[in-house]
């Protein structure tokens, strides 16, 4: 019950509030060659607050051979950005792509992006999105506090048309409450059914987070909260 009351009074608090960016990544550089040569985590190109935010993967990555194979290239690579979703007059520069191959190592591997949501709630994540033919049927959305334990939060069927979407890809995380307000937030796009054997990609870009602001004092209300939540999951 406190709990419940809790969660309301900061609803009802925060509710003439709109929502603030957090971290965005828009990859605006040309295309790169070769496009497999990343470094790991990318750091967003606009944060709004002082903890990290980065995007990892844990697909397979390049592991560094030289004149590599398909496989040794890793299944993560950039392609051709878009303007869809696009943000504080970013242009349409690179993408991120994660690819299949003939031993199907992208199978149900995801993107992790985590962000500092402190003094933060009703997170909500857009971005840009792109199947080929043969690239995933699925798309699953999770959240964690600890980047460990994840819980599933939400699941949608693509179009493999092989073109961006004409809008950006919206998830409402307003109801994910146990991860309010924390010094590190965890997203998983997690990547499903992948035709066998084949070498579909699937593409994001213009990935933006974005959470509502705890006017003082419903910041200590809200970090109360979480804690109150916590501690409830643990009995």
């Amino acid at each position: 019950m406190k709990i419940a009351f809790a969660a309301s009074a900061l609803v009802a608090v925060a509710g003439a509030a709109s929502a603030a960016p957090l971290a965005y990544w828009s990859f605006p550089a040309t295309a790169q060659t070769p496009n497999y040569g990343m470094s790991w985590p990318i750091n967003a190109d606009f944060k709004w607050s002082a903890g990290a935010a980065t995007i990892d993967t844990d697909a397979p990555k390049y592991d560094g051979s030289p004149a590599p194979t398909a496989l040794q290239q890793g299944s993560m690579q950039y392609f051709a950005g878009s303007a869809v979703n696009s943000q504080f007059g970013a242009v349409a520069g690179q993408s991120l792509s994660m690819r299949n191959d003939t031993q199907d190592r992208a199978q149900g591997k995801s993107i992790i992006i985590r962000f500092d949501g402190s003094l933060h709630f009703n997170y909500k994540l857009s971005y840009a999105e792109r199947y080929t033919s043969t690239g995933p049927a699925g798309v699953g959305i999770s959240y964690s506090g600890d980047g460990v334990n994840y819980t599933a939060f939400t699941s949608y069927t693509t179009v493999r048309d092989g073109a961006f979407a004409a809008s950006a890809r919206t998830i409402d995380l307003s109801s994910a409450s146990s991860i309010w307000g924390l010094s590190a937030v965890y997203l998983k796009i997690t990547f499903n059914n992948f035709n066998v054997g084949g070498n579909g990609t699937a593409r994001i870009d213009n990935v933006l987070v974005e959470g509502t602001a705890i006017p003082a004092p419903a910041g200590a209300a809200l970090l109360g909260f979480v804690g109150l939540a916590a501690a409830r999951r643990r009995r």
